[in-house]
C-alpha cells in the first residue's frame, strides 16, 4: 500500500517559526522540528533557534518551476544490475544549486539569525514532512551542517538541508517504502550550536532484544555527529532503568572526535591516548541523562524513544527525540526450561520442521493428530506429554510453546538398541538384494549411463519391472495417492459458501491427514536414515583417515529442488530477454514486483509462469505450523529470490552438475583402491543400498505440509465469519484458540451472539507469541552430555568458539573460504548475497531457492539426514550442520572456512 502524506498547509507569511512554536503539524515544521518544539514546550532543555517552514521550501520549488523537473529526475537507473538513485541525485542537486533563494526567504532567514542571541554559530538541520514516524525514521537521510557562522552562509545551509531531500538514500529509501516522491517536502531547523564536550544517542529500551527495562546509551567526545553517522567506536553503557545505573559499560576506541573548524564546519581531529582508555561520561552525568530520557518518554506517550544529547560545560542539551522504529517485543522475564519426569526431551526429527513457537490450534490439532492417527488398544488416549508408553515417538510436547520430542529414560536402552539395530541394517542385506534394489532405481540407473559401470546399466535395463522396497512401495502406491486425495476432497470445500460447521471439520480433517502423513514420511525417512547413517558409519569405521563421508557419493542427483531451481532460472531468463521486464524487475521492490509483472503489457506470460511455479513448488511450508503463510499465499520471499536471480543468474546447473558427476566417480574409484576384498564388497554394499533408498526421502518431504495450502484459506473464512459477529478483532485470530473454542464460538454464532472473551483470549495468545519468539530455546531439557551430541541423539552440537571454531555434523563434503550471508528467516532473503556462505537456524524445502547463490551451508540444528545436508548435497557445496549457535557467532559479511568433510567451521575474520 503507498503511503502518502497530505500537505496542510500553512499561511504565506509563515515562512518562520520560532522553535517553541505551537504548530504541531508534519506537513509545516517536519518530524524534526515537531519534536523539538514539543520538547521546548515541555520545559526541557533545548538549544534554541528558529525553523524555516515546508512553505518556504514549496515556494523555493514553485517559483523556480523545480517540481516536474525533480519528479522527472527522480527515477532509477539500472547500474551493474542493481536500481541506482545516484544520477538522480547529482543532477536534483544541480536543480538547487542553479538558483538563488528568494529575496523574501533570505531576508526571514536573516531576520530570524539575526535575532538570536549573539549571532551564534548555529546547527542547520533537516526536516522533513516522512521522518521521524514510529515505523519511518529516515535516520541519516538527510543533511545536517554544523557551524555555520553568518545570514549568508545559514541561508546557503538551508538550500542545501532542501536538495537533501533528493540524496540518493532519501529517494531509494522512499522508493522501498512506497512513499510518493511528489508529496514530500523538507523543513529545516535552525539552532544555536552547542560546542560539546561529550555528546551521543540514548534509547529508552534495548533495540537489539527489545527488553523495556534496559536502556542503551552510545556516546564519544567532541560532537555528536561522529557517533550518529558511525565514524568512532563509541562508548557504550548497558543502564538499568530502576536504578539508573550502568549494568554493562563497554570502552570503545573513540580514536578521533569531530569538533568546530574556526568560523565555519567542523573537523576530525585524534583523540589523546589517555582518552581513549577513559569513560566519556561519568556516573552522575549518566544517571542525569537517564533520569531524563524517562521524563521524555512520558512526554511522548511512553513510546520507547531515541534521544540525540550533548553535554557543555556540564550542563546537558536535547538536540532530537524520536520513536526507535520496528522495536521488537520484549523477552519474556525469568523463563525457565522446566524438565519433565523420566524422560529426555529433543529438538529433533518432527520438532526440527517446527522451529518457531506453536500456534495454539496448531498445537490442538496436530499434536494431538499425530497420536490420534495411529489405531490404539481400547482405552489409549492422547495426554499431551503425560502419553506414557514406549509409543514415544507419537509424542510431541511443548515446553514456551517450542516443539519437544520425548525419550523416555526408562525405554532408553531399548530406543538406543532399535536405532542402532537401524544404522547396521546394512550390514544384514545380502548383495543380491541390495543389486537388485539398485536395478530399480530408474535415477541411479540414468547416472551410470555411459560411466564406469556403464555394464550395471546394460543389466539394469532386463531389470526395470523389479518393484521398489516394500516401505517405499507403500509409500508411493498406497500412502501418497491417500494423502492427496483427502487433500483433493477439500479442495472442492467452496470457503465462501462453507458453514462454520464445514470449515472447523475441514480443518479438523486436514490436521489428521497432514499428521497421517508425518508418520508415513517416518517409514521413508527411518530407510533413508538406515542406509544413509549405515553407510556413514562404515566410512567411519573402515576409512577414518581418508576424509570419506557418505554425502561424498551422494551428490548431484536430479530432485524436485534442483526442479524448481530450473523452473526458477527459466522465469528468470525470460525477464532477462525483455529489455522492460529486466528493467521493471531490477528497479521495482520485491514487495511490489508480482503485481508490477502482472500490470505490465509484456508481463502476461511471466506472471502466468511465476503462478504456475508458486502452485507447483511454492505450497512447501517454512514451518510446519498453520500459523505462517506458505510461499504461495504470501510470494515475497520468492520474489526476492527472483530478483537476485534475474541479477546474477550465477553457475549453470548443467555445468554444476557435469562436475559434481565427475567428483562423484572420482571418490568412488579413489575408494574402491582403497578398499580391498571383502571391504571392497561391504564398501559397495552400503553405497548402492544408500544410493537407491535416498533419494525417496527428498521427494516425500517435498508433500509436507501441503495440506495447509488448502486449510488455511478455509480456516480464514470461519475466522471472517467470527470476525461479522463480533467474536474475533480479525480472521487470522481463529490460529489463536482451540478446536472447542471454535465449537463454542460457531454455536453462539448460530444464536446470533459473540463471544467477544475470546477474541481478547486470541489477542493475548498472539502477544505471547511473539515474546516467545525472543526466547532462544535449549536443544535438549535437560542438556545433552558431550558424548551424547555425537550420538544418533543428537541434532545439535555445544560450541563455546574457542579459538574461533565451531564444530558441527559434516554432511556435505568439500572446503570452502568466503563471506557469510546470516539468514536469520525469509523475510532476510533479500540479503543474502552472491557466491557467499548461508548460514541460518535450519532450512526446510521452502529455503532450496537460496542455494543457487551459496557457495556452503551452516545451520545451527540438523544433522545427516536433515533437509540442509541433502539439498547441499544435489548442489554440490560443502555443508555443516547442527553447530548449535552459529547465527549467534557469525555475522553477515564474516570471513568463514567451512569444512564439510571434517565438520568444521572457522571464522576466520
Amino acid at each position: 500500500m503507498c503511503l502518502s502524506f497530505q500537505p496542510v498547509l500553512p499561511m504565506a507569511e509563515d515562512l518562520i517559526v520560532s522553535l517553541d512554536s505551537q504548530v504541531d503539524s508534519l506537513e509545516i515544521v517536519g518530524g524534526k522540528g515537531r519534536s523539538l518544539a514539543k520538547l521546548t514546550n515541555a520545559g526541557f532543555d533545548v538549544p534554541g533557534g528558529f525553523q524555516v517552514t515546508t512553505q518556504a521550501y514549496r515556494q523555493f520549488v514553485t517559483e523556480h518551476d523545480l517540481q516536474t523537473k525533480i519528479l522527472e529526475l527522480a527515477k532509477p537507473r539500472i547500474v551493474e544490475g542493481t536500481c541506482s538513485f545516484e544520477q538522480a541525485s547529482t543532477d536534483i542537486n544541480s536543480l538547487f544549486q542553479e538558483h538563488d533563494l528568494q529575496d523574501d526567504i533570505a531576508q526571514e532567514i536573516a531576520k530570524a539569525y539575526e535575532g538570536l542571541e549573539g549571532t551564534p554559530a548555529v546547527a542547520v538541520r533537516s526536516s522533513a514532512n516522512a521522518e521521524d514516524l514510529p515505523d519511518l525514521s529516515f535516520a541519516g537521510q538527510q543533511e545536517t551542517y554544523l557551524n555555520v557562522k553568518g545570514a549568508d552562509e545559514v541561508a546557503v545551509a538551508v538550500k542545501n538541508c532542501w536538495a537533501s531531500l533528493w540524496t540518493a538514500q532519501a529517494i531509494n529509501y522512499r522508493h522501498e517504502m512506497d512513499i510518493q516522491q511528489d508529496v514530500v517536502a523538507m523543513a529545516v531547523v535552525v539552532q544555536i550550536m552547542i560546542p560539546s564536550e561529550v555528546s551521543g544517542i540514548l534509547f529508552t529500551a534495548n533495540p537489539v532484544t527489545g527488553d523495556r527495562d534496559e536502556m542503551i546509551v552510545n556516546c564519544s567526545f567532541g560532537l555528536g555527529e561522529a557517533v550518529v553517522s558511525g565514524q568512532v567506536m563509541p562508548d557504550t553503557y548497558i543502564v538499568d532503568r530502576q536504578s539508573l545505573k550502568a549494568k554493562e559499560t563497554i570502552i570503545g576506541a573513540k580514536d578521533q572526535r569531530i569538533v568546530s573548524d574556526g568560523n565555519q564546519g567542523t573537523r576530525m581531529e585524534d583523540v589523546t591516548e589517555a582518552q581513549k582508555s577513559q569513560s566519556s561520561l561519568n556516573d552522575a552525568s549518566l544517571s542525569e541523562l537517564a533520569s531524563v530520557a524517562l521524563r521524555i518518554e512520558k512526554e511522548f506517550e511512553s513510546v520507547p524513544q531515541d534521544i540525540e544529547w550533548a553535554i557543555s560545560t556540564g550542563k546537558l542539551w536535547l538536540l532530537q527525540s524520536r520513536p526507535i522504529t520496528n522495536l521488537s517485543a520484549p523477552p519474556p522475564k525469568d523463563v525457565s526450561w522446566p524438565e519433565v519426569p523420566d524422560a529426555q526431551l529433543l529438538k529433533r526429527q518432527v520438532a526440527e520442521n517446527m522451529p518457531d513457537p506453536l500456534s495454539p490450534l496448531f498445537q490442538d490439532l496436530y499434536l494431538k493428530g499425530i497420536f490420534d492417527s495411529q489405531k490404539w488398544p481400547e482405552g489409549w488416549k492422547w495426554e499431551g506429554i503425560n502419553t506414557r508408553s514406549w509409543l514415544k515417538n507419537f509424542v510431541v510436547t511443548t515446553v514456551n510453546g517450542y516443539a519437544f520430542q520425548p525419550i523416555y529414560h526408562s525405554n532408553f536402552d531399548e530406543w538406543k538398541g532399535v536405532m542402532d539395530k537401524l544404522e547396521k541394517t546394512q550390514k544384514a542385506q545380502s548383495w543380491y538384494k541390495t543389486l537388485k534394489g539398485a536395478l530399480r532405481n530408474k535415477y541411479l540407473i540414468d547416472q551410470l549411463k555411459g560411466g564406469p559401470f556403464h555394464f550395471v546399466y546394460l543389466i539394469a535395463k532386463t531389470y526395470r519391472s523389479f518393484k521398489p522396497y516394500p516401505v517405499l512401495r507403500y509409500w508411493a502406491d498406497v500412502q501418497l495417492p491417500e494423502y492427496l486425495g483427502r487433500i483433493e476432497r477439500w479442495d472442492k470445500l467452496d470457503p465462501t459458501k462453507a458453514t462454520g460447521i464445514e470449515l472447523l471439520q475441514c480443518l479438523r480433517d486436514l490436521s489428521l491427514t497432514e499428521a497421517k502423513y508425518w508418520h508415513a514420511l517416518r517409514g521413508v525417512i527411518g530407510t533413508a536414515k538406515a542406509t544413509d547413517g549405515g553407510f556413514q558409519h562404515f566410512l567411519e569405521e573402515n576409512a577414518p583417515d581418508e576424509g570419506m563421508i557418505s554425502g561424498t557419493f551422494l551428490t548431484g542427483f536430479s530432485s524436485r529442488t534442483l526442479d524448481a531451481e530450473l523452473e526458477m532460472r527459466s522465469i528468470a531468463a525470460g525477464i532477462r530477454e525483455n529489455p522492460s521486464l529486466y528493467e521493471l524487475t531490477i528497479v521495482t521492490p520485491a514487495a511490489r514486483l508480482l503485481g508490477a509483472l502482472g500490470n505490465h503489457p509484456a508481463g502476461k506470460v511471466t506472471k502466468h509462469a511465476i503462478d504456475q511455479y508458486l502452485h507447483d513448488y511454492g505450497r512447501q511450508v517454512f514451518n510446519l505450523d498453520f500459523v505462517e503463510a506458505t510461499l504461495e499465499e504470501a510470494p515475497k520471499p520468492f520474489a526476492m529470490s527472483l530478483k537476485a536471480m534475474v541479477r546474477n543468474p550465477g553457475r549453470d546447473p548443467a555445468v554444476r552438475q557435469k562436475e559434481m558427476k565427475k567428483n562423484r566417480r572420482a571418490k568412488l574409484w579413489q575408494a574402491m583402491k582403497f578398499f580391498k576384498g571383502g571391504k571392497r564388497m561391504e564398501f559397495l554394499q552400503t553405497y548402492w543400498t544408500a544410493r537407491v533408498n535416498y533419494p525417496t526421502r527428498e521427494e516425500a518431504l517435498f508433500y509436507l505440509g501441503l495440506s495447509w495450502s488448502t486449510l488455511r484459506p478455509r480456516a480464514l473464512a470461519l475466522g471472517g465469519l467470527l470476525v461479522e459477529i463480533g467474536t474475533f478483532n480479525q480472521p487470522d485470530d481463529i490460529f489463536y484458540v482451540s478446536s472447542e473454542d471454535l465449537e463454542a464460538a460457531i454455536a453462539a454464532r448460530a444464536n446470533d451472539k459473540a463471544l467477544p472473551a475470546l477474541g481478547q483470549q486470541a489477542q493475548e495468545q498472539r502477544e505471547l507469541r511473539a515474546l516467545r519468539l525472543r526466547m532462544d530455546p535449549p536443544p535438549a531439557i535437560p542438556p545433552l552430555k558431550a558424548s551424547q551430541t555425537e550420538s544418533a541423539l543428537a541434532t545439535i552440537h555445544s560450541n563455546d568458539d574457542r579459538e574461533g571454531i565451531l564444530k558441527g555434523f559434516a554432511v556435505s563434503p568439500g572446503k570452502v573460504s568466503g563471506r557469510a550471508s546470516v539468514i536469520m528467516s525469509p523475510n532476510d532473503f533479500d540479503k543474502m548475497q552472491p557466491d557467499t556462505i548461508l548460514v541460518c537456524p535450519l532450512t526446510t524445502p521452502a529455503w532450496t531457492q537460496l542455494f543457487p547463490h551459496a557457495t556452503a551451508l551452516v545451520t545451527d540444528i540438523g544433522s545427516i539426514l536433515a533437509h540442509g545436508s541433502i539439498v547441499a548435497r544435489e548442489y554440490g557445496i560443502p555443508a555443516v550442520l547442527g553447530v548449535g549457535n552459529a547465527t549467534q557467532h557469525i555475522k553477515s559479511g564474516d570471513m568463514l572456512e567451512v569444512d564439510g568433510d571434517r565438520g568444521t567451521v572457522k571464522v576466520i575474520d
